[in-house]
Formats: structure tokens, C-alpha cells, sequence
């Protein structure tokens, strides 16, 4: 039922004539009379009964005054709810995004976003790997999703956010004989060089297990002691003694304020953050975060 015909059929009953009502919704009175009709063919029946210039609803006329006020105001109440939302005055965002993104920079990007926007909501989702980063925005249970920049489907928009660093995190006092540089300085080691010490590791396909996995390329693996999918784990683990971790920079200097020992892989295993989301219009939130990615990126 087209919203202008019932707009113009109230407006009528409601000064009880065309003219009236003509000049109350600006428009010819020739015009107005058509909508009516044209209401009146699709429903089937009289609205009114025209009595010369004064006009009468009828009962079915009646009938649909309150339905017809329903649907214009709901028609306001969704326009004002689309408006809120494109002004980010309220709505959410959902992201998904790598665990060991989730604290730097993903925690950063969002702090900033809830400051401009705190009526915003943001649903954070920590997929196991890219792949299920990927799967989320793919079928629309995220709107974004941050992840690394290896192997992604080229269906996808990719938005570059930087750079992040992994360093070596080593259980308390444990300091590799073959270090390039001064210990107590972030030191730096071939990650082959430490062929003999048991690793904790992230499960094999995820981001980190295949940067270590690759800085081991051209020799025996790692020797892994530890898988573990709980990301959380991973520096208590170290820091028991448990084995060596290749972490996010961030990760590492939150370890070395806890004892452990900091090394930088040489040469320097680094990864590209993006941001990824379906062809098409963002929502306006997720439009903004990006934006926001995107400054902090330059």
C-alpha cells in the first residue's frame, strides 16, 4: 500500500474535504482526488461519500483510519531509527579478529571508536585463524574482520592497518647462548638458533604457528613442547618454564614485566594487519572504524 495515498486519504478525513487537504500535504487538489481513487481502486470499495465540497468517510473509510496513522508513524519511528544509526547515535558492530590481534591494535582502534561513539556497541568474536575470520565476514556474522594479510579470498576488501612485530619471549633467566647482541637490550637470535628449546605454540594453521613454523624453514622445526589454543595460557606457560613463545610485540613487553626474557628474531619475523569486509556499502560504524584503522595506519 503506497504511504503518499494513505498520507493524502487522512489528510482528507481529516478536513473533511479535498481542498482543505489539498493545501494542508501541498499539492493540486486534481492530484490528491487521484491518490484517493487510485486507494480506492487497490482496496475495492468508497472511503467517502462525496456530498458536494464536503466529503464523509464511510465505514470502510473509518475502518482504516488507525492502521493508515499506524504505518506513518512506524514509517518515522524507522526513519528516525536509520537516522541514529547513520549518525552513530546508537546500533553495533561486530568484529572478528585473530586473539592475538584482539589486544594490540584491534583493543586500541575500539577504545578510540567508543570515545567518539560511546551509544555505539562493538561484539568483539576471537576466531581460532584466519580462515575463520574469513568465514564470519563471508557470511555476514561480522562486518569486519582483522586478521593478517596471508592468502585472503580476493572477494574480500582489504584495508592495510601496519605492521606488528613477534618477538621471543623466554622463561625467567633462561638467556640463549647464541644471542647477537647484549642481553638486558632486547637481544637478538636466530629463531634456528634455538633449535634445542621447547616452544609453547598456537595449534598448527593459525598466524603465529606458521610465522614460526617459516622462521624455521631452513632447518628441523621447532621443537615444540606446548600447543595451546588458549592464547591466554600462553604467558603463564612461559613464564613457569614451560618453553619459548614468539608473541605480538605488545604481548612480549607485558611478559618482561613479569620477568620474562625478551629477544628479537634475526632476522625479524613481522606480520601486515588488514581489515576486511564484504564488496559493497558499509554500515556507518563500520565505515567509521575503518576510518579510524585507517589514520592510525599513516
Amino acid at each position: 500500500m503506497d504511504l503518499r495515498r494513505l498520507e493524502h486519504f487522512l489528510a482528507v478525513a481529516d478536513h473533511q474535504g479535498f481542498t482543505a487537504a489539498a493545501r494542508a500535504v501541498s499539492v493540486s487538489q486534481p492530484a490528491l482526488s487521484l491518490a484517493v481513487k487510485e486507494l480506492e481502486a487497490e482496496l475495492g470499495t468508497a472511503l467517502f461519500h462525496r456530498l458536494g465540497r464536503r466529503v464523509v468517510v464511510t465505514p470502510a473509510g473509518a475502518a482504516l483510519i488507525g492502521p493508515a496513522r499506524q504505518a506513518l508513524r512506524d514509517v518515522e519511528t524507522g526513519r528516525a531509527a536509520v537516522a541514529a544509526v547513520a549518525g552513530l547515535e546508537s546500533g553495533s558492530l561486530a568484529i572478528a579478529s585473530l586473539p592475538t590481534l584482539a589486544a594490540d591494535p584491534l583493543a586500541g582502534i575500539v577504545g578510540r571508536f567508543r570515545g567518539d561513539h560511546p551509544a555505539v556497541t562493538v561484539d568483539l568474536a576471537a576466531p581460532e585463524d584466519s580462515a575463520g575470520v574469513v568465514a564470519m565476514v563471508h557470511d555476514g556474522r561480522s562486518e569486519l574482520g582483522m586478521t593478517d594479510s596471508d592468502r585472503l579470498p580476493e572477494d574480500l576488501v582489504v584495508h592495510p592497518i601496519g605492521e606488528q612485530a613477534l618477538l621471543l619471549v623466554l622463561p625467567p633467566g633462561m638467556v640463549p647462548s647464541s644471542l647477537r647482541s647484549p642481553a638486558g637490550a632486547h637481544a637478538s637470535v636466530a629463531l634456528t638458533a634455538l633449535v634445542d628449546l621447547p616452544f609453547v605454540a598456537a595449534p598448527t594453521g593459525t598466524s603465529t604457528r606458521r610465522l614460526l613454523d617459516e622462521g624455521f624453514a631452513t632447518g628441523p622445526g621447532p621443537r615444540i613442547a606446548v600447543v595451546t589454543a588458549q592464547r591466554d595460557a600462553m604467558l603463564p606457560l612461559v613464564l613457569a618454564g614451560a618453553g619459548v613463545a614468539l608473541v605480538p610485540e605488545a604481548t612480549a613487553m607485558v611478559a618482561e614485566l613479569h620477568g620474562a626474557t625478551v629477544v628479537r628474531p634475526d632476522p625479524p619475523v613481522t606480520r601486515s594487519i588488514v581489515l576486511i569486509h564484504q564488496r559493497g556499502q558499509l554500515a556507518p560504524a563500520a565505515r567509521r572504524f575503518v576510518e579510524l584503522a585507517a589514520v592510525d595506519a599513516m
